[in-house]
């Protein structure tokens, strides 16, 4: 059984596994039927935050390098790589597109979508929250969008098409809202 003395910062099922990875990208597969245990994947180099998720059948490793820390503001402080794992060479190879997908990232759930299930025009994006990377005056809610092709992150509110999926919110969470 592998050594497994380390804190886990995210956790997927994936091909009726779960999945999980530890901040440096080394991930394992647990099997809850039999207790198995397998390291599928050696280190990732770089990022300080990682998300893993299914996308079309394949694992995906997202990981975010916040460099704000070292002097760069806004947008440039800030970037992603996507990985698909390579289950037989037991590693992760960085994409360099998503095609037409949309991967949502989120500290309780990740998942995958397409750009025309949603009707939006492009996909080849990330878009993801969290706390930590509130550094845009403008962002709506605290969301960001990453475009692969473009290698920046935006606020979500530079791309109407994405922002509409959030923005107003459904008149349900308004109405739970104003009774509380």
């Amino acid at each position: 059984m592998p050594r497994m003395s380390t804190h886990f910062v995210d956790i997927c099922v994936f091909k009726e596994l779960f999945y999980i990875v530890n901040k440096i990208g080394r991930t394992f597969a647990y099997g809850a039927a039999d207790f198995s245990v397998q390291q599928v994947a050696k280190h990732v180099d770089g990022g300080d935050i990682k998300f893993l998720v299914e996308s079309e059948g394949e694992l995906l490793l997202v990981d975010i390098y916040d460099s704000h820390g070292f002097g760069f503001p806004g947008e440039d402080g800030l970037r992603l790589d996507v990985f698909t794992l390579n289950e037989k060479h037991k590693k992760w190879v960085k994409l360099t597109s998503l095609g037409n997908r949309i991967l949502f990232l989120g500290n309780e759930y990740s998942f995958s979508t397409t750009a025309s299930d949603l009707s939006i025009a492009k996909g080849n994006c990330v878009i993801f929250t969290c706390e930590s990377f509130n550094y845009f005056d403008d962002m709506l809610c605290g969301m960001c969008v990453f475009h692969l092709d473009q290698r920046r992150v935006s606020p979500l509110s530079d791309y109407p098409d994405h922002s509409n999926l959030f923005w107003p919110p459904p008149d349900w969470i308004l109405k739970m809202l104003q009774h509380s």
